[in-house]
């Protein structure tokens, strides 16, 4: 199949997001145009939601390739990034860290595509080298990062006519891979999604710092600003023991319970240097019911071994929520409180 090859212009911005849901319009698959004769524009983004103790996660894009069936690929291969200072150049790396929550990094604006439906949405990352992609954990040692094939296959997404954007959510607490003792990181597709940005909700609020250490286990941790991570699952489940599990794949050796649900999306907190409060956000959720859950004793949760983790804790940290599109939603957690 051949290819048709774009260059891009590159401008920086901030968002979280999920992939959307692959659907054909009047039954001709993917390989259907809206016939009303005018093209989209798409605009597109990277965004990335916060890990604990890492200070850079480093990514080196060489292609962004949007794939039909039965038509040519659109392959964007050569990118001028103006806060960068670069210009028609082959690759460009981002630092996911720097684009949190409902920040994110245009990597692409204002592409005139034809309209339907895209397959898959595909990002090639070199991985030659720690120099192309790679980690720096908190001792300033860097890793690098590996991508099975070099190459993240994302699901696609439906143009229609005028302008449209969407975002690419690294959710790095269930894409970032890291075995013990080991030299590299894998990232994985596993949480990283496409949003629409133009319907999707967004869910954000503040953590009383009593709830870090307020009950055993978490009451003899060293640091008791460590190992608290918000959780976000689909559906309204409550907080049945056992349901609301920890991050893990199909790879994990440990089975995990039949009624554990792996979470959906997952926040780290950031201490707001103004303020003092513990923040939290996720960024580009699709419209539906979800349940938040926090747990105070996350250090040992892995990104794909089920670790049978307490989640709520302390007991009670869960809250249904109906998120609308578009919606800007708030939720405080407290002892006591309620969204």
């Amino acid at each position: 199949m051949r290819a048709i090859s774009l260059r891009a212009v590159v401008s920086i911005a901030l968002i979280a997001a999920f992939l959307l849901p692959i659907s054909g319009c009047g039954g001709c698959g993917f390989s259907c145009n809206d016939d009303d004769g005018v093209p989209a524009l798409l605009t597109l983004g990277f965004s990335d939601s916060l890990p604990e103790d890492l200070k850079q996660v480093v990514i080196e894009v060489d292609a962004i390739i949007f794939q039909r069936i039965g038509a040519e690929d659109v392959v964007i291969d050569t990118f001028t990034i103006k806060e960068q200072g670069l210009s028609e150049a082959d690759t460009f790396q981002v630092d996911l860290l720097a684009y949190r929550g409902v920040n994110q990094l245009i990597v692409i604006k204002d592409l005139e595509l034809d309209t339907g439906t895209y397959s898959d949405v595909r990002i090639n990352i070199l991985t030659n080298d720690v120099n192309n992609s790679y980690v720096q954990e908190a001792d300033d040692s860097l890793k690098k990062i590996t991508v099975s094939g070099g190459q993240l296959k994302l699901p696609g997404l439906r143009l229609s006519s005028g302008s449209q954007a969407f975002t690419v959510e690294f959710s790095l607490a269930q894409a970032l891979q890291h075995q013990s003792g080991s030299d590299q990181y894998l990232l994985a597709t596993n949480g990283i999604r496409v949003e629409n940005n133009k319907t999707d909700a967004t869910l954000s609020g503040q953590i009383d710092s009593a709830l870090f250490n307020s009950v055993s286990p978490c009451d003899q941790k060293a640091d008791p600003q460590k190992g608290n991570r918000l959780y976000l699952y689909n559906g309204k489940v409550g907080q049945e023991k056992g349901r609301l599990a920890d991050v893990f794949t199909s790879g994990s050796i440990t089975t995990p319970p039949a009624e554990a649900l792996a979470p959906f999306a997952v926040a780290s907190l950031e201490n707001n240097a103004l303020t003092g409060s513990w923040d939290y956000s996720f960024g580009y959720l699709p419209a539906g019911d979800y349940t938040l859950a926090f747990a105070c004793d996350t250090e040992k949760d892995n990104s794909v071994e089920y670790n049978g983790l307490i989640i709520p804790l302390p007991e009670g940290q869960v809250y249904e929520l109906t998120l609308s599109e578009s919606e800007k939603a708030q939720c405080n957690l407290a002892e006591g409180a309620s969204c």
